[in-house]
């Protein structure tokens, strides 16, 4: 918990992306594949779109033009200059992608006519479920941002994260940053620890306080969704409840 809130924050500024790294190419690292999780064969590979396939051959180039940008900065310079480019230009990629498309939608129809219907139909629910949970996801993301911009309260963090944010990232790539800091955490002396511990406490009242405000706020708005359920009254409880069963 504490790790993911850290990765979360600004760790003192410093971007967790450094050069070399391509957030928008970036895939989830050890996530199932639809046909590894059902223990299916994986299908062909569906193509690069143009403009991944752009971005991808231009990016380390880029990197080295705009060394004072961040990687996800470069990313998305790139992403712009591809916008820029003119059809006759963009030529060469989507040609390419046009004739590796037609391959793959041979190879693709092979794979299909070789499963079951019961392994096609397996693979319907699965990538249904994986895109109702995707959205599901984007919601969540899409309330917090927009709770965030309604002045919700942000969470003080731990002690731990209160000693953390007192460090000095330095060179450190952010894994040894933050195994550094909870080794060194564990080494300080108990009297040193409760002061942050203590720091933390009131911190985490002072919040819950502001965040009992806020919700209240929400609550005399009409925002009821952006509430804890255990915050509001029995009709109104309900009424949150029956809108997120139906969601």
């Amino acid at each position: 918990m504490a790790l993911a809130r850290l990765c979360a924050g600004s760790l003192l500024a410093r971007p967790f992306f450094r050069h070399g790294e391509a957030p928008g190419l970036l895939s989830v690292a050890f996530k199932q594949t639809v046909a590894e999780q059902l223990g299916l064969p994986e299908p062909p590979k569906r193509p690069l779109t143009p403009h991944v396939r752009y971005i991808k051959e231009q990016l380390e180039e880029n990197m080295k033009r705009f060394p004072t940008l961040s990687s996800q900065e470069v990313f998305i310079k790139t992403l712009d200059i591809w916008k820029s480019l003119s059809t006759l230009e963009k030529s060469k990629w989507t040609t390419e992608y046009g004739r590796e498309k037609e391959i793959y939608d041979v190879n693709y129809k092979a794979y299909m006519e070789k499963l079951s219907p019961s392994q096609v139909e397996n693979i319907k629910k699965l990538k249904k479920k994986r895109s109702e949970d995707k959205t599901k996801r984007q919601v969540r993301r899409d309330k917090k941002k927009e709770s965030e911009l309604l002045g919700k309260p942000k969470y003080p963090g731990n002690a731990f994260l209160l000693y953390v944010s007192s460090l000095d990232r330095g060179e450190a790539s952010a894994k040894e940053f933050v195994t550094a800091a909870a080794t060194n955490w564990h080494k300080l002396p108990e009297q040193t620890q409760k002061v942050y511990r203590d720091k933390a406490k009131k911190l985490l009242e002072e919040y819950q306080q502001q965040l009992l405000q806020w919700e209240n706020k929400m609550v005399k708005q009409g925002r009821i969704d952006l509430v804890r359920v255990n915050q509001l009254g029995g009709e109104l409880k309900d009424t949150l409840r029956g809108r997120k069963q139906k969601n």
